[in-house]
C-alpha cells in the first residue's frame, strides 16, 4: 500500500500569498488552508498535519499566539511549524523561535526555498519518529515485564501509552516460589528518553539488589520487600539527587498460600484492590517518600489479605490526570467508579475499556503524560484452590434459626470428601458458625428477628471458606475488649470462641452498608 503523502497546513489570510503556496506545494504535498487562528488550532488538533506554514499578521489571533497554543497542547506540540511572513526584523525572527517555531521564511519567497525547507524539517521529523520507534521498541523489551507463566491462579491484564513513544514508566515480576511472585511499578519524574534510560537503570538496580539480598539471607528465604524497597534507594539516592529527581512506585508481593498482598507504597497512586466478596473497591496508600527523597532512609510495608476473585489495579499518574477539552482532570474516583461497574469482565476487557474512556473523556489519543495500568486478578478457579463444592442459605435474623445454620453447615461438610473432615472439626466449624451468627443478630440487628442474614459456603482442596453477610450495625473487632476468664465476666467471648476454632476470620464492610464476616477453615496441615 502506498504511503499517503505528508499533509501540509497553510495559515494566512492573503489570497494571493494562499495560491503562492498552493502552487508551490500542491504536487508534493496533501494541502489544506486556514485563513485565521483559531480555524488553524482546531483543524491541527482534529487532523494533527504533519508541518504547518504559518502567517503572523493576522486578524482576530496572530501567528505567535496560534504558536504558543499548538506548542502548549500535547497533542500539537511536536507539529513543526514554520513562519513565514514579511516581518524580518531580527527581533520578530527571534521572538518566532522562542514560541517555537522550528524555521522562518520571509516574503516575497522563493519556491525553491519553501520546497527545500518544507522537505528539510519534514524528513528531520520523519528521522526523529524513526528513532522514537526504535527506542520505544527496546524501552518495551527493557522495561515492561511480564508476568510469570508457571504461577497457577493469576490473571494479569497490561495497558502502555507513552506520552513520547518512549516513557519513564517500567513495571516487572519477580518470581518468589512456586506460590509467590512479586510486582513493581514505578514512574520516573520526567519524560522521554531521559526518563526511560533511568528507568532501566533503576529496574537493573532491583536486579542487582534481589541478588545480593538472596545471596545474603538463608537457603530459601526471599527478602521482605521493605528491605528489598530500602536496599535500592540507598544505591539510587545519589544517582536520583545529581539529576534532580525522583521515582514514585509499589512494590508488591502476592502470596497465594497465604492469600496475602504485601506492598511497599512510595508515594506511587493508590492501588485499588477490588473485593469479590464485597463487591467493592478500597483504596490501599502506604505512608512512605519516593525514591530520591534523602529524608527517607527506611521504608515500611503493609499486608493486607485477600480473597479468590479479588484483583488489583495498579496504574501512573497520567491515567487519573488525563484531561478534557475543559482541562477537568479524569479522576481517581471515576476511575474506581468505572472499575467498579465492570468488575465481572475479564481483566483484558477492563484494561481496554479503560483506554476507550479515557479517550472518550479527553477526545484524544494524544497524552501529556504516560499512562500505564496494570490488573492483577487472583483466578476463582486455580490448581489448587478449585471450589468444587459450593451451597448458600439465607435465614431471618431470629435466634431460633441457629439450629438451622448448624444443620447447614453439617449438611455442607457431608458434601466434602470424609477423608477431610471428622467429627471434630465438624463441631467446632458449628461452634464458630452459631457465635457469628448470634453475634449478627444480638448486635448487629439489635435482636430484630425481620431482618436476613445470607451464608456462603465453600470449598476446596484445602480449605473451607464461609461468607456471613449483614446490613446491620458495623462491627470493629478492634473495639471489642479481650475476655477475662476469672469467672467476673458471664459472656464477651464469642470473637475468642471463634478465633480458636477457625484458622483465619476477616471482618469487613463495603460502600452500601453491607457487612461481610469470612471464616476460613483449613483442610490440609493438620
Amino acid at each position: 500500500m502506498e504511503e499517503a503523502k505528508p499533509l501540509v497546513l497553510i495559515v494566512d489570510d492573503n489570497p494571493t500569498n494562499i495560491d503562492l503556496l498552493v502552487s508551490t506545494l500542491k504536487n508534493d504535498y496533501r494541502l489544506s488552508i486556514a485563513k485565521n487562528g483559531p480555524k488553524a488550532i482546531d483543524y491541527a488538533e482534529k487532523y494533527l498535519p504533519d508541518l504547518i506554514l504559518l502567517d503572523i499578521m493576522m486578524p482576530e489571533m496572530n501567528g505567535y499566539e496560534v504558536c504558543t497554543r499548538l506548542k502548549a497542547t500535547s497533542q500539537t506540540k511536536d507539529i513543526p511549524v514554520i513562519f513565514i511572513t514579511a516581518m524580518s526584523e531580527t527581533e520578530h525572527k527571534t521572538r518566532g523561535f522562542e514560541v517555537g517555531a522550528v524555521d522562518y521564511i520571509t516574503k516575497p519567497f522563493h519556491a525553491a526555498e519553501v520546497k527545500a525547507r518544507v522537505r528539510t524539517h519534514l524528513s528531520l521529523k520523519k528521522a526523529r519518529k524513526h528513532e522514537i520507534y526504535i527506542a520505544s521498541k527496546i524501552q518495551k523489551a527493557l522495561l515492561l515485564g511480564q508476568p510469570p507463566k508457571d504461577i497457577d491462579g493469576i490473571k494479569v491484564a497490561q495497558l502502555t501509552v507513552p506520552s513520547q513513544k518512549v516513557d519513564g514508566d517500567f513495571y516487572d515480576f519477580f518470581k518468589v516460589d512456586d506460590k509467590s511472585f512479586d510486582f513493581v511499578i514505578a514512574d520516573v519524574m520526567g519524560k522521554g528518553i531521559p526518563a526511560a534510560l533511568l528507568g532501566v537503570a533503576i529496574k537493573s538496580h532491583f536486579l542487582r539488589v534481589l541478588n545480593e539480598l538472596i545471596s545474603l539471607t538463608d537457603k530459601g528465604k526471599f527478602p521482605e520487600p521493605e528491605k528489598i524497597v530500602s536496599s535500592v534507594h540507598s544505591g539510587m539516592i545519589d544517582h536520583l539527587n545529581d539529576l534532580e529527581t525522583f521515582v514514585t512506585l509499589c512494590y508488591a508481593r502476592f502470596d497465594l498460600a497465604k492469600y496475602l498482598f504485601t506492598y511497599v507504597d512510595c508515594g506511587h497512586m493508590r492501588t485499588i484492590h477490588f473485593q469479590d466478596a464485597m463487591d467493592t473497591c478500597s483504596l490501599l496508600q502506604g505512608n512512605n517518600m519516593p525514591l530520591g527523597f534523602p529524608e527517607q532512609e527506611t521504608f515500611r510495608q503493609i499486608s493486607v489479605p485477600f480473597n479468590p476473585g479479588d484483583f488489583f489495579v495498579f496504574y501512573s499518574d497520567g491515567l487519573t490526570e488525563a484531561k478534557n477539552r475543559n482541562g477537568n482532570l479524569y479522576g481517581e474516583k471515576r476511575l474506581v467508579d468505572f472499575i467498579t461497574k465492570r468488575a465481572r469482565i475479564k481483566p483484558e476487557n477492563i484494561i481496554n475499556n479503560i483506554w476507550k474512556d479515557i479517550v472518550a473523556f479527553s477526545e484524544s489519543e494524544t497524552f501529556y503524560d504516560d499512562i500505564t495500568c496494570v490488573i492483577v486478578k487472583i483466578e476463582k478457579e486455580s490448581s489448587s484452590h478449585v471450589l468444587s463444592y459450593e451451597s448458600q442459605l439465607e435465614i431471618n435474623s431470629d435466634l431460633k434459626e441457629l439450629k438451622n445454620v448448624r444443620a447447614f453447615v453439617r449438611k455442607f461438610c457431608a458434601s466434602v470428601p470424609d477423608s477431610m473432615l471428622d467429627s471434630k472439626r465438624i463441631s467446632q466449624l458449628e461452634l464458630a458458625v452459631t457465635e457469628v451468627t448470634s453475634n449478627i443478630i444480638k448486635h448487629g440487628y439489635n435482636k430484630r428477628s425481620d431482618n436476613k442474614i445470607q451464608i456462603k459456603a465453600k470449598a476446596s482442596n484445602e480449605k473451607i471458606v464461609l461468607l456471613f453477610y449483614d446490613w446491620g450495625k458495623e462491627f470493629d473487632p478492634k473495639s471489642v475488649p479481650p475476655p477475662v476468664f476469672d469467672g467476673s465476666q458471664e459472656g464477651g467471648f464469642g470473637l475468642g470462641i471463634i478465633a480458636h476454632t477457625v484458622d483465619e476470620v476477616e471482618y469487613s464492610r463495603n460502600d452500601k452498608g453491607k457487612n461481610c464476616t469470612c471464616l476460613k477453615f483449613n483442610l490440609t496441615g493438620g
